[in-house]
């Protein structure tokens, strides 16, 4: 059985091999991360959904553009799962200068939060599935109580004015993280911005958010309302 001990050995065993064999599992779970969000609403969609209504009393399903445009790609993605889901794939990265800096940073940011604050973060990318339509991946996941997600704004000034007022600079990612928190059952999320432009002591902002049961219950109402709304789509397309 010598022969078995000896499958594989001639293959180089180099960095070069290593990267490449890295790149693939990437590019692997990237796929397989992308093909299980499909059709979902997920938690970063939230605000893109969710505003306050006129007399800010409450939140309401937003009637504007983006989010009517939204629950059509939503709808599609749910109808790409039974046709070409490996083509369409490729259809659904979006990217911009913005997101590139973000996408870039993300996990220098982690480290630099787990420096400062010694606090352990599982770092994964890993969707949270919450019934048969919702979802999220928060960018990482700290005890078992708590969440971290990380912005690295391309305008230096958002991070200065989270840094100044430890408020979220965009009430999107309120809903975001309120909706993180509904979606992994977890009690509070660390809220980082990260400038790596800027001198050590100035780079990190860290902001404790609490789970506010009030905020859940009414993004599930404006959530329930998209859902709906998909549904009827779908319907509708499977009737012609």
């Amino acid at each position: 059985m010598d022969w078995l001990d000896s499958i594989g050995n001639d293959i180089p065993q180099n960095d070069e091999n290593i990267e490449a064999l890295n790149i693939d599992d990437a590019l692997t779970q990237e796929i397989e991360w992308r093909t299980k969000r499909l059709g979902n609403v997920t938690g970063s969609q939230f605000g893109k959904f969710v505003k306050l209504s006129k007399d800010k009393s409450s939140f309401v399903l937003s009637s504007g553009k983006v989010a009517e445009d939204l629950i059509y790609k939503i709808a599609w993605e749910r109808l790409l799962k039974e046709g070409n889901v490996s083509e369409g794939l490729g259809r659904l990265s979006v990217s911009s200068q913005s997101m590139q800096h973000g996408n870039d940073f993300e996990g220098e940011a982690i480290l630099k939060y787990i420096e400062r604050t010694g606090i352990e973060v599982r770092y994964e990318q890993e969707f949270i599935q919450k019934g048969e339509w919702i979802g999220g991946t928060p960018d990482g996941f700290i005890g078992d109580d708590g969440i971290i997600e990380v912005k690295c704004p391309w305008n230096g000034g958002n991070h200065l004015k989270t840094l100044l007022t430890k408020e979220i600079y965009n009430s999107e990612y309120i809903y975001q993280i309120q909706g993180y928190l509904w979606i992994t059952g977890r009690k509070w999320c660390d809220f980082v911005t990260y400038d790596p432009d800027l001198i050590d002591e100035l780079q990190l902002s860290i902001t404790r958010i609490e789970r506010n049961e009030e905020i859940i219950e009414e993004i599930k109402m404006v959530i329930d309302e998209v859902i709906a709304k998909i549904k009827e789509i779908i319907n509708q397309i499977e009737k012609k």
